[in-house]
């Protein structure tokens, strides 16, 4: 299974640190975990619903980072309504899984998946490349501005 993150360089790493530090949707701070998304769009939307800055002042060091999973290393949750730190941190504590497939509170039927750092299997995630990312200045534009009206081009016959 391919898995998406985009982050700031110094965190493209599988150590689930920052999530230790801050804590996540899905985890608390004390506990490590690697958030990733099925998606290089959807890792895309989950880091910018979380950036609150002008888009001149947004650090240049971005990447898009790409791991590799096996699919068997990977359970879904059954059930995501609730307290989905408590549902995280539980699944965290018990080490079931590796791996824990979430859905994107952003996009229904989109999904992020989480790497438990500490479980033997988490090291079998391998990084299979980390690329310079840069946001497109469109995702800052303010709503209801100017309007956009595509331009379409017929070939002459």
């Amino acid at each position: 299974m391919d898995l998406w993150r985009l982050c700031r360089r110094p965190n493209a790493d599988l150590s689930g640190e920052g999530a230790r530090i801050l804590g996540g949707r899905w985890n608390s701070p004390g506990r490590p975990a690697v958030y990733f998304a099925e998606h290089p769009a959807l890792a895309a939307l989950e880091v910018r619903v979380h950036l609150d800055l002008p888009f001149e002042l947004l650090p240049n060091d971005f990447v898009l980072m790409r791991a590799m999973l096996p699919d068997k290393l990977v359970t879904e949750i059954d059930n995501a309504s609730g307290d989905t730190v408590a549902v995280g941190d539980t699944w965290l504590v018990r080490g079931s899984s590796a791996a824990l497939r979430v859905p994107s509170v952003l996009l229904p039927h989109a999904w992020n998946i989480l790497l438990n750092p500490r479980h033997p299997d988490a090291a079998r995630a391998r990084i299979a490349g980390i690329d310079p990312f840069h946001f497109d200045p469109r995702l800052w534009q303010p709503l209801g501005g100017e309007s956009f009206s595509p331009t379409i081009r017929v070939p002459n016959s």
